[in-house]
């Protein structure tokens, strides 16, 4: 069963629960062409980049929260304005239904005179 989890040691020779084999620290020490003053300016240099990188992906990050926030802002304003619109031709279509009721007239010859008023502006338009 060690071998099939990739263990190279037997089980005889198992480490206690807290206990690693040593390792290299780094993979620089037998390295002698790197100093630690090169190193310390690598490092300096990626942690800068790095930093740039999350201040960049920080300011996406506003920048979509500012965007999200409008939208939803927008949508409820628009919500709103087609409520009451919805509320404006609800009224409107009960009237039309009341005043074709009221004189005999039935709700598809008003439709008619409609279309034929809305021919004529159409026609007289072009």
């Amino acid at each position: 069963m060690a071998n099939r989890f990739g263990r190279k040691d037997k089980v005889d020779t198992a480490l206690p629960l807290y206990e690693t084999r040593q390792s290299p620290s780094s993979p620089f020490l037998g390295r002698s062409s790197f100093g630690d003053d090169e190193l310390e300016s690598r490092n300096n240099g990626r942690i800068e980049g790095l930093t740039g990188k999350v201040q960049s992906l920080k300011h996406i990050t506003m920048a979509i929260g500012h965007e999200i926030n409008s939208s939803t802002n927008l949508m409820e304003s628009m919500n709103d304005s087609f409520s009451s619109t919805h509320n404006v031709v609800s009224t409107t279509m009960l009237k039309l239904k009341n005043l074709s009721q009221r004189h005999g007239i039935s709700i598809w010859t008003w439709l008619l005179f409609f279309c034929c008023v809305a021919l004529v502006f159409v026609w007289v338009r072009y």
